[in-house]
């Protein structure tokens, strides 16, 4: 097992929780997350087929298992970190709000990652969340808790 695997397994049992979720909200609610919720879980499905493809002609080309290259080890720092932070990003929601938690949270992945420069990520954050805003709460009208203490 490798972390595309990992990856693909966590979000459909992600997308699962929160397909129970939508349970609560009003049918006109539950269109745009459900549909969200379907998009993640083809493409969680799509990543493990596509790594199931992969394996098979890797096992054509050599013709045995054995001689068959190991797959990378799961960074498990890397995983149980997000894991976490995603926790603490869905319990602080509530408390600090929407605006302050996301940016906070994807600026602090992007950056843990060290795949671009600290500049780029709280730009990156910054957009998506005004982005994710304007979709969500200003067209849709979804409560969502922006900022709980102004309220």
């Amino acid at each position: 097992m490798n972390s595309t695997h990992v990856v693909g397994i966590g979000a459909l049992i992600l997308t699962g929780i929160f397909y129970f979720q939508l349970e609560g909200l009003p049918s006109v609610a539950q269109r745009l997350p459900g549909l969200l919720i379907w998009i993640v879980a083809i493409l969680a499905i799509l990543m493990l087929v596509e790594e199931a493809v992969k394996k098979r002609r890797l096992r054509k080309v050599t013709q045995t298992v054995e001689d068959d290259a190991p797959l990378p080890p799961i960074n498990w720092k890397v995983a149980i970190s997000f894991s976490v932070a995603l926790v603490v990003y869905v319990a602080l929601i509530p408390v600090v709000g929407y605006i302050i938690t996301t940016i906070i949270f994807m600026a602090g992945v992007l950056l843990f990652s060290q795949t671009i420069r600290a500049r780029s990520a709280v730009l990156i954050s910054v957009g998506l969340t005004a982005f994710v805003w304007v979709v969500f709460i200003w067209a849709l009208g979804l409560p969502v808790p922006l900022i709980p203490w102004l309220n």
